[in-house]
């Protein structure tokens, strides 16, 4: 496996619409109802993703230039998620990691490399906000080092809250032999 990062392009948009319908068909052939519906609409989820490559804060995966998965990182701390306590806090969060399932086991590289990032700019924690009901994935997140902070209920539905720690061991200690080149 020759698997590579880089930033993404406008060109990838339709790319990682089409990753995230992949991974939204997976999960509900497993009864999870994540992303079935994009939320709150698809135009609103399109123009996020595509917000997010122009201010340079999403990441494509390849592998022998096969796009294999996505991750967006960004310093935006919902409010209506995080305390004032918490945003005020040194974070990075961490959205959409879709990874497809032709490479399942590839995410806890990106893990484990969003953490190095978040140390390696001086943030204290990597943050996601997960599908409240979707408890596989959540116990997932426990397994790789994330700590759950709360659950909120509300019509949002990625409300329950995870971090993990980000250090200076966190960034000299990832396992890079799977990364073959990396832009920024």
């Amino acid at each position: 496996m020759t698997t590579t990062i880089r930033r993404a392009t406008t060109n990838d948009v339709d790319t990682i619409v089409a990753m995230r319908e992949e991974a939204s068909a997976w999960l509900e052939s497993r009864g999870i109802n994540q992303w079935q519906n994009a939320w709150p609409t698809q135009d609103a989820q399109e123009q996020r993703i595509s917000a997010s490559i122009a201010a340079g804060e999403t990441w494509m995966l390849t592998d022998n230039g096969t796009e294999v998965a996505t991750v967006a990182l960004d310093n935006f701390a919902d409010p209506q998620l995080w305390t004032p306590l918490e945003r005020a806090q040194p974070a990075l969060y961490m959205h959409r990691l879709i990874v497809r399932r032709t490479h399942a086991g590839l995410g806890v590289h990106v893990l484990d490399w969003a953490s190095a990032k978040a140390a390696e700019i001086g943030r204290n924690w990597l943050r996601i906000d997960v599908w409240t009901n979707n408890l596989p994935l959540q116990r997932y997140y426990r397994r790789h080092g994330f700590r759950h902070v709360r659950t909120i209920q509300s019509d949002y539905p990625s409300g329950a809250l995870f971090q993990r720690p980000a250090s200076a061991e966190d960034a000299q200690g990832v396992d890079r032999t799977w990364l073959h080149a990396s832009a920024g």
